[in-house]
């Protein structure tokens, strides 16, 4: 699926969920915005894939791994404080190039579960600094990545959502996911679904009211 057909599945999904446990609080609704967000970040591998950088990110990747050894070693004999940051720093240099290089390949690793679980870990630790609850952005995250491999298993490309636990690759192939109308479809179910069912379904009930 595209982009409004996430956003469209997203929001009905959840939509109906709020709706059947009635759960409409601002709590809620952050996680359905930070779900929102999420659930096109699994697409960006295609933003990578354009740069042709692949290979780029794998050498850079041994690189700053090979410097962090380095570092964390000439730590351990001079105990230099500069040392260990500095040694940090390449470490976290080494995981955002291996980020940048497992994701450099269309629906592979961003089309994950355990992608969905670092996404959520991710956000999880931001809204407890701000917000004081690390369960907002995990199930936000987390549920926003779910629902758009959700998404793509329903178009004709297969993928390894389990993958790295599981290799098999699986597909509904039910339409492309470069249609069109499927797409403006579910972003229209999705908008419908949310205003008819926001608060307990008022707008629903009123519109059922009007009818009679």
């Amino acid at each position: 699926m595209h982009r409004d057909g996430h956003i469209g599945l997203t929001l009905l999904i959840f939509s109906i969920i709020y709706y059947l446990y009635n759960t409409w609080d601002a709590k809620h609704i952050g996680i359905l915005l930070i779900a929102l967000a999420f659930s096109l970040v699994p697409d960006y591998d295609l933003k990578v894939q354009k740069l042709g950088l692949k290979k780029q990110f794998k050498s850079l990747a041994i690189v700053f791994a090979f410097v962090s050894l380095i570092l964390f070693v000439a730590y351990e004999l001079l105990r230099e404080h500069h040392l260990m940051l500095v040694a940090t720093f390449s470490s976290v240099l080494t995981l955002l190039t291996l980020f940048l290089f497992a994701i450099s390949e269309h629906r592979r690793f961003s089309h994950t579960i355990f992608f969905g679980f670092i996404c959520g870990l991710f956000a999880g630790f931001f809204t407890l600094k701000v917000f004081k609850d690390f369960y907002i952005g995990f199930y936000g995250a987390f549920f926003g990545v779910a629902s758009h491999i959700l998404g793509d298993l329903l178009t004709y490309t297969s993928f390894s959502p389990f993958y790295p636990i599981v290799n098999r690759k699986f597909s509904l192939k039910l339409f492309k996911s470069s249609n069109r109308i499927v797409n403006k479809i579910a972003l229209i179910a999705g908008l419908i679904a949310f205003v008819s069912l926001y608060q307990g379904g008022t707008v629903l009930k009123l519109a059922l009211n009007y009818a009679r």
